[in-house]
């Protein structure tokens, strides 16, 4: 049976979009046919895994993401929202040979914006009225999946992985080292995963998921149905920006309350993230100043 021996879960608009391709692209990975299989999610969920998920199907359906396997070192999934659920942490945790997981971080109060807005501009769920501020306020008592400030308590959330696979087999990195070096970024992840570096010397990098407003929602899911069957380099160099051009525009601006309330935010994930970098001492607190 083939299953995943590598398994990016988070965290949502950390960039794991552009880690998956720029991984996908590499010859000795496979990745996954789509990026986020949604398979071990807590739930059947209508649009993402109807048709594929554990809860139906155990595991006889997952290796069917991979039915193009040709032998590559790395077998790869990323999907985003694993790190929040228990069914992923249990389940993947079962494997013959458990996965190494990789979490992509990003500085807290900045990913819980780009959450707003990717939801707000670009999957158009939170009502134009909505302000940032109450949109945080809302989801505050929520589940875990749902909550943003205690999805950003990186220090717990971490810790249910480390105890289900051990440090050893978890990698940690930072979204802002991706933006700043991309190059140096990726041979760092290539070398963690063992496999060639060099690779990335003259990659052409190619940013994913940005968050743009979009003119029509209903064209926008279907262009989403349609995109798994989209070959990837037609994608990047043709689909993509032709949609983008055609139904997006650039998203409103941060305004000066957004800024007040992003600095209280920061400050509030100061103390935590001492305790984090103290167990994973690559994580550079300057990056997140």
């Amino acid at each position: 049976m083939i299953l995943p021996n590598t398994v990016i879960i988070g965290a949502p608009k950390s960039g794991t979009s552009s880690l998956f391709f720029w991984l996908n692209a590499h010859p000795e990975v496979c990745g996954s046919r789509v990026k986020e299989t949604f398979y071990f999610h807590d739930r059947v969920h209508p649009r993402f895994n109807k048709n594929a998920n554990f809860i139906k199907h155990g595991l006889s359906k997952y290796p069917d993401f991979w039915s193009h396997y040709a032998q590559e070192k790395i077998i790869l999934e990323a999907t985003a929202q694993y790190i929040f659920l228990n069914n992923p942490l249990v389940e993947l945790s079962k494997f013959p040979s458990p996965p190494k997981i990789i979490i992509l971080l990003r500085e807290q109060s900045s990913r819980i914006y780009s959450l707003f807005k990717f939801n707000k501009y670009r999957l158009g769920q939170v009502e134009k009225n909505v302000s940032f501020e109450t949109y945080i306020g809302e989801r505050n008592n929520n589940v875990l999946e749902a909550n943003p400030l205690a999805q950003s308590n990186y220090l717990e959330v971490i810790k249910r992985w480390d105890e289900k696979f051990g440090k050893e087999n978890i990698l940690v990195y930072q979204f802002e080292k991706m933006q700043k070096d991309k190059v140096s970024f990726m041979k760092q992840v290539a070398l963690d995963l063992a496999i060639d570096e060099s690779f990335y010397n003259n990659f052409d990098f190619f940013k994913r998921n940005e968050t743009r407003s979009m003119k029509n929602h209903k064209l926008h899911r279907l262009g989403l149905k349609i995109q798994p069957y989209v070959p990837q380099w037609l994608q990047e160099k043709i689909f993509v920006p032709f949609y983008l051009a055609i139904n997006s525009s650039k998203a409103p601006a941060i305004t000066a309350d957004e800024k007040e309330y992003l600095q209280r935010l920061k400050n509030e994930f100061k103390s935590s993230n001492k305790q984090l970098a103290a167990i994973y001492p690559q994580i550079d607190l300057e990056l997140w100043k």
